[in-house]
């Protein structure tokens, strides 16, 4: 019997729980220093974000207890925000590193860049450097999540498909057995062999869902129903940036219009806590204090820490952000200079194919 650990207790780590709980694989669901009330919360009865019980089979630990949550395990979902990646993983690759005979399959959850001994890189560029350096040149079983998946929706058992990025060569077969372990009726999923596309879609969606949240903020109050339109022109834009820094990456274009892609995007666009981000803003909150405040209610908006790590990371490719990029550059004038959103819109939307 496999089992597995979660790392992470907040929307995604605890959604997936369900269906690796319909498999039969036990589950140790672990919560960071960030995670204490939802943890006690699911040991009470009711994890306070699904507002729905955890299914047998699904043990929820506290944060000291990382040891205990990967002993004996085959299964690592990491689901812990893009700032806790890095310190976790290492605490994490720190304890495992005592089993060294034995093969571990990490899935990553997490989405966004890391800043990682001074570089911004992809999470799993950075983890698979600090793998490497405890344990040479064995195995690196590593699987990239990405999505149409919102954790609401999949904790309540609503049809999902998703794609997973795996990694090529002997490597990726073995994932693949594993990965057929792990889909349910209800929990779709795909496999891709664009591992640095679909991460790349995966943290670049949750920076471009900021837009039409923008728009909510700005039109829904005096526009309900009216501004569809606007949303489906930034929604296009979106999706054709997109594929231009996956290609930029050195993944593959059609990654950016496939499930991991527009697929991601949408959801992220009408349901996520992006789009949410992006209503504050555009209601006139500034941007700074409106991640602050969501961060207070636990909520986690990681267009808004991927935003700011997209431009130095850019850098390193051969793309210009203001021309080939404009919703981007916008966006990042919204967020971080600190421009009006409904004049910085405008603008973009006037001088777009001009």
């Amino acid at each position: 019997m496999l089992k597995a650990a979660v790392l992470g207790a907040g929307y995604m780590g605890s959604a997936i729980t369900y269906p690796l709980s319909d498999n039969g694989i036990e589950t140790n669901l672990w919560g960071t220093w960030l995670d204490d009330d939802l943890i006690s919360g699911s040991l009470d009865g009711l994890h306070p974000k699904l507002k729905k019980p955890l299914q047998d089979g699904v043990f929820p630990m506290y944060s000291k207890d990382l040891k205990r949550a990967v002993s004996g395990v085959d299964i690592i979902f990491i689901g812990v925000n893009s700032e806790g990646f890095i310190p976790v993983f290492k605490m994490l690759i720190d304890i495992i590193g005592e089993t060294k005979d034995k093969n571990y399959y990490f899935f990553k959850l997490t989405k966004g860049l890391v800043n990682f001994n001074g570089k911004i890189v992809r999470a799993s560029q950075a983890a698979r450097e600090i793998f490497y350096k405890k344990f040479g040149s064995k195995d690196f079983l590593w699987t990239t999540v990405g999505g149409p998946v919102r954790a609401l929706d999949l904790a309540h058992k609503t049809v999902s498909a998703t794609m997973y990025g795996i990694s090529e060569g002997i490597c990726g077969e073995k994932i693949k057995e594993i990965i057929s372990r792990l889909s349910t009726d209800y929990y779709r999923i795909f496999t891709s062999d664009d591992l640095t596309g679909v991460e790349t879609c995966s943290t670049f969606k949750n920076i471009y869902s900021i837009a039409p949240g923008i728009c909510d903020g700005l039109f829904r109050e005096k526009k309900e129903g009216l501004y569809h339109n606007t949303v489906a022109f930034l929604f296009n834009q979106a999706s054709i940036e997109i594929s231009k820094v996956v290609s930029a990456a050195g993944g593959k274009k059609e990654t950016a219009f496939n499930l991991a892609g527009v697929g991601d995007l949408h959801v992220t666009s009408v349901a996520g806590r992006n789009r949410r981000f992006g209503e504050m803003v555009g209601k006139g909150i500034d941007p700074d204090t409106a991640f602050k405040k969501m961060f207070e209610e636990g909520e986690y908006g990681e267009g808004y820490t991927a935003l700011k790590l997209a431009m130095p990371w850019l850098s390193n490719f051969n793309i210009n952000v203001k021309t080939e990029l404009p919703l981007l550059d916008t966006l990042h004038n919204i967020i971080f200079k600190k421009a009006e959103p409904y004049d910085e819109l405008t603008r973009f939307i006037k001088n777009l194919g001009s």
